[in-house]
């Protein structure tokens, strides 16, 4: 079998969220015996770092379209970039669809116009639409697109999308649902959630933990740690609030880890307000993310009301695999939600009550039983439902089943 992997976004120009799980998709599917090529996006000025792991593979090739960097706090700017890539994809599509089965079609707000350029090549190959965030529900929820014409709009191009595709990837329950809500026929969709790389990582002790050396992390401290994007789904104000009520509590830190378009406004807003106890640092390298994990005594993962479902935070995975209990604020009723509280991996209350946050953080604190039985549940839970070979494996056998199709 023969896979077209068609990723819009700068997977390997630069460290991501999405850096980890397509290329352990990769790898897994290069190590099932099948060929595998890459169209990705290398923006001009930064280095290229394709995985060795990849390059060394004799069934891996790719192919990569230099672009100018654009201005990321601009979503028109951002967009019409997309645009711009699909259209100059067109001379590699042409050239390989030919000889491929399966096209994945790597979630981004612009992937109509790859699957658009994919289908005027061939009508007959199968697409898989992987969705990580749901656009422009994702957009509208977070606060960055309040006009109602450009909403119905972009509904309406996503809608195209959705059928165009064979296939289309979910990430949760939630995801699925809304998919569901926008017309997606059931049969069309399979759930598939986001991953951690079971072969790499795991909880790191405290004595070799370098995160911990390289910061001078105290024990006599509880950490409250955030680490990843600080974008427009991260509810920033969420974590100045709870810190605001636990201001008293001198031996609780929050720790602010990664970069993100609201970083600036957290730090200036934080500043503002006189709060000691949130501490801002820069994102680490891929390799040192279980050390980032294993080293916080709980990790707190605050999201906007209405981002559930339009998206999913990757990192919850990751905590598990680390024995690392979460508090989240999401929507109340959400199956994210009924998850983390279900399975004892950790307290998840609702978007709108910072209290019932810092209360269930104080809880973790001062009842080290519980937060233990919570990141060992989580870590149990994880290895059966987050781990690497067991979605992985998901994804190659629907590459195989849709791929006999033809």
């Amino acid at each position: 079998m023969r896979i077209l992997f068609f990723c819009p976004g700068d997977l390997y120009s630069k460290p991501n969220p999405g850096f980890h799980l397509l290329t352990t998709l990769m790898c897994d599917i290069l190590n099932a015996g099948h060929e595998l090529h890459y169209i990705g996006k290398s923006e001009i000025g930064l280095d290229r770092h394709i995985p060795d792991d990849l390059i060394s593979n004799s069934h891996f090739s790719y192919s990569l379209i230099e672009k100018k960097r654009v201005n990321r706090t601009n979503m028109f700017a951002r967009y019409a970039y997309g645009v711009l890539f699909a259209l100059s994809s067109r001379k590699y599509v042409k050239r390989l669809i030919k000889d491929y089965d399966v096209v994945f079609a790597v979630s981004n707000p612009t992937v109509l116009f790859n699957i658009l350029v994919v289908r005027h090549y061939s009508k007959s190959i199968k697409i898989v639409y992987n969705v990580q965030d749901m656009f422009p529900g994702s957009t509208i929820a977070s606060g960055k697109m309040s006009n109602k014409l450009l909403q119905h709009l972009f509904f309406k191009l996503q809608k195209i999308a959705y059928r165009k595709a064979n296939i289309i990837t979910a990430i949760s329950e939630d995801m699925k649902t809304k998919l569901l809500e926008q017309g997606v026929p059931e049969e069309k969709i399979r759930v598939i959630v986001n991953w951690f790389d079971d072969k790499s990582v795991r909880e790191i002790p405290r004595k070799d933990n370098l995160f911990i050396k390289k910061y001078n992390m105290q024990r006599d401290q509880f950490y409250v740690q955030y680490a990843g994007t600080m974008g427009y789904v991260f509810d920033y104000n969420m974590v100045l609030s709870v810190a605001r009520l636990l201001q008293e509590h001198d031996d609780i830190i929050f720790q602010m880890i990664g970069e993100g378009s609201q970083k600036t406004a957290f730090i200036e807003e934080a500043k503002r307000q006189q709060l000691s106890n949130i501490v801002f640092l820069p994102l680490e390298p891929q390799e040192m993310v279980p050390h980032v994990y294993s080293a916080c005594d709980i990790c707190f993962i605050p999201l906007k009301k209405g981002i559930i479902g339009n998206s999913v935070p990757s990192k919850a995975g990751l905590l598990m695999a680390c024995k690392r209990a979460i508090v989240t604020t999401a929507d109340e009723g959400s199956d994210y939600n009924r998850m983390i509280n279900d399975e004892h991996i950790g307290i998840a209350c609702s978007t709108d009550n910072p209290q019932d946050a810092a209360d269930a953080i104080i809880k973790m604190k001062e009842d080290a039983v519980f937060r233990d039985y919570c990141a060992k549940s989580g870590y149990e839970y994880g290895k059966i439902s987050y781990s690497r070979s067991n979605n992985t494996r998901k994804y190659i056998e629907l590459f195989e089943e849709i791929a006999q199709q033809n």
